[in-house]
């Protein structure tokens, strides 16, 4: 059984967008919290509307959502599974659906046949990345330490292009 829950909205200008960037004891921890996921709540933004259960929409999606009235199509940033809450933002370049830093883990590499040096990975390894439905590969820089990967981008890209990622090659 479906459970109805909220659906908010959270401003392109909210303050949690403004957040000041803190100072890195390592490149490893700037990384990592460049790559954490934006957590939101209901005094984030209005409450637009209600849906009939998280378990039916993803992050990036935008049909279903079924709230009218908007000069851009909503888009969902963040599913509050606890709260039964979608957080939306409206248009394709809302800030929380861009990300310039994708933290992978090994299992989505493709690391078969590469022998990456450990201290390249430390210091970024310029890779080509080729994403699925793109003609072109993406430059990015790849690290890695104990734990996940990290893949910079140099320029805002989609949160769910993790999902899109067919290889990732040196330069």
């Amino acid at each position: 059984m479906t459970k109805k829950g909220q659906i908010v909205e959270i401003p392109a200008t909210a303050s949690c967008y403004k957040s000041t960037e803190p100072a890195f004891h390592s490149k490893k921890d700037e990384l990592t919290w460049r790559s954490a996921s934006k957590t939101y709540s209901l005094f984030d933004g209005i409450l637009v509307g209600g849906h009939h259960g998280v378990e039916h929409f993803k992050i990036g999606q935008r049909k279903g959502i079924n709230v009218g009235g908007k000069k851009e199509p909503l888009y969902v940033i963040a599913v509050d599974v606890p709260e039964n809450r979608l957080f939306v933002g409206a248009g394709e370049n809302h800030p929380g659906l861009l990300t310039d830093v994708v933290r992978i883990g090994e299992e989505n590499l493709a690391l078969a046949g590469n022998d990456w040096p450990q201290q390249a990975l430390e210091a970024g390894l310029a890779v080509q990345v080729d994403i699925e439905g793109s003609e072109e590969p993406l430059a990015a820089k790849l690290y890695h330490w104990e734990g996940p990967y990290f893949l910079e981008f140099d320029r805002k890209l989609s949160v769910t292009i993790k999902e899109y990622i067919k290889s990732i090659t040196t330069n």
